[in-house]
């Protein structure tokens, strides 16, 4: 498989855990998630491990079983995250360019299903403390 020069990489976030996907400007959201949904079932057999709950989280089959989110401030993590609403049109039309992603972009990803409309994604996303990585010497 040949990678195209315009391809942007995607962070796919949850937990601790880390995807990195290569999509094209125009691939449509529903192709995307579907890709995700491939790794993450071909990595994580029995499901993605959560750090705080030591419980896996099964991992669906469907696609639309996949929201996504974006940070609410990209330069500081703790202010969350936001649902990014690429299934708009049906999902079809909506894809990292139109959502205005750039390369390297970081978005959650959480589990919903399809059937279950008033249930809000908690995206559940961990990041490294550097001061606790790094401690100050005296």
């Amino acid at each position: 498989m040949s990678v195209n020069h315009t391809a942007l990489t995607l962070r796919f976030k949850y937990g601790k855990h880390t995807v990195l996907l290569l999509a094209e400007p125009l691939t449509p959201f529903a192709t995307i998630k579907s890709d995700l949904l491939k790794v993450l079932h071909e990595r994580y057999p029995d499901g993605i491990p959560r750090n705080d709950t030591g419980e896996s989280i099964t991992i669906p089959a469907d696609v639309t079983d996949v929201i996504l989110g974006v940070p609410n401030d990209v330069y500081d993590n703790s202010k969350g995250w936001s649902e990014l609403n690429a299934d708009a049109g049906g999902g079809i039309k909506e894809t990292p360019k139109s959502m205005g992603l750039k390369e390297g972009s970081m978005l959650a990803f959480s589990f919903v299903p399809s059937t279950d409309e008033e249930t809000q994604p908690e995206f559940y996303v961990e990041f490294s403390n550097v001061e606790e990585l790094y401690p100050e010497e005296e």
